[in-house]
Formats: structure tokens, C-alpha cells, sequence
């Protein structure tokens, strides 16, 4: 699953990426790789489209994204 993805609710921590079901980690155009924050049922929180406030997404991600 590729969608953006949060790592904290931090400005700036928001990832564009791809989700691995098998690690439970998302792999982030940036270069990182972390477990995303989760809903209750335990699936990632996911963001489709980007987020709305520009502050929320990793600049890296975001140049990335283009």
C-alpha cells in the first residue's frame, strides 16, 4: 500500500511511502524506514490524498512525491 504515512504527529513527520505488511514498517521515499502510528484495529494510518496542512509532510517526502 503507497500512501502517506504518519511517523509522530509532529510537523514535518509525515512520509510518503510504502507499507510492508510482512515488516509492519513503512519504507519512505526520504530514506527511512519506521512503524507508522496505528488506529485502533491496528491497521496504519494512512493518508490519501496528502495531507491538507503543507507543515504535516517530511520536505524530503515532499520533494520526492514530484
Amino acid at each position: 500500500m503507497t500512501g502517506w504515512f504518519l511517523r509522530s504527529m509532529s510537523d514535518g513527520d509525515t512520509h510518503r511511502g510504502i507499507y510492508s505488511p510482512a515488516t509492519r514498517s513503512v519504507h519512505a521515499r526520504c530514506g527511512i524506514e519506521f512503524q507508522p502510528l496505528k488506529k485502533t484495529n491496528g491497521a496504519p494510518i494512512v493518508l490519501l490524498p496528502a495531507p491538507p496542512d503543507p507543515d504535516q509532510i517530511c520536505p524530503a517526502c515532499r520533494g520526492a512525491a514530484r
